[in-house]
């Protein structure tokens, strides 16, 4: 079912640490036509704390996530889980009629990014990344000019993202496993999704990388 702006949207929350208290949930809590009413997350303590914060005071509270996708009065589901989960969490979000707000970055390899969106597309349902760096004035400029022909055709660019707040050795930041490795995958996929956004997400040819540091 489409989703009207005057429609009272119904949210469910699948992940209650650090990014969805520090700016999903207090996001949503601003928007008028929006109510969060269910919380998961496998410590069930920061779920019952999130419907607190920020809940429906009827607000349901799960530690498996598929119960929460049971509840069919959710109309989307924000997946802000470590890395790894996204992919399978989203596919099944999906298949079970919601549509999808899914933390950066979309899947931990390109083979679980398109079963994302393969399952969007089966189901209709709208998936949508948190690449928010996108509505930035400074980038909705950059994209203007380059669709206007201002820059002439772009073979090269360069992307580098910058980290001024020290390593994030919190949580599951370090872990390779949770998290696919590394800053590349953590702050250089929003350096990356901007260059490759305002290159008209052109297919690259080949692609090299190189290791500087062992992680873990």
């Amino acid at each position: 079912m489409a989703i009207n702006a005057s429609d009272k949207v119904r949210i469910g929350i699948i992940g209650c640490g650090g990014i969805a208290n520090g700016k999903h949930m207090p996001s949503l809590k601003k928007l008028k036509n929006v109510e969060m009413v269910a919380f998961c997350d496998i410590v069930l303590e920061r779920a019952e704390q999130a419907k607190k914060d920020y809940g429906t005071p009827d607000a349901a509270v799960y530690e498996d996530y598929k119960k929460l996708l049971e509840d069919k009065t959710i109309d989307v589901v924000h997946v802000c889980t470590p890395n790894r989960a996204h992919s399978f969490i989203t596919v099944d979000a999906l298949e079970a009629g919601k549509h999808v707000m899914c933390e950066k970055p979309m899947a931990i390899n390109s083979v679980e990014a398109m079963k994302m969106v393969d399952a969007a597309k089966r189901t209709g349902k709208m998936l949508t990344i948190g690449y928010q760096n996108r509505q930035r004035n400074d980038s909705l400029y950059m994209k203007a000019e380059a669709e206007a022909g201002t820059f002439g055709d772009i073979y090269y660019a360069k992307a580098t993202a910058l980290r001024r707040r020290a390593v994030p050795t919190w949580g599951v930041f370090l872990n390779e496993y949770e998290q696919g490795g590394g800053p590349l995958i953590d702050i250089g996929t929003h350096a990356l999704d901007l260059t490759l956004w305002m290159m008209d997400n052109y297919k690259p040819k080949y692609c090299v990388g190189t290791t500087y540091h062992a992680l873990n």
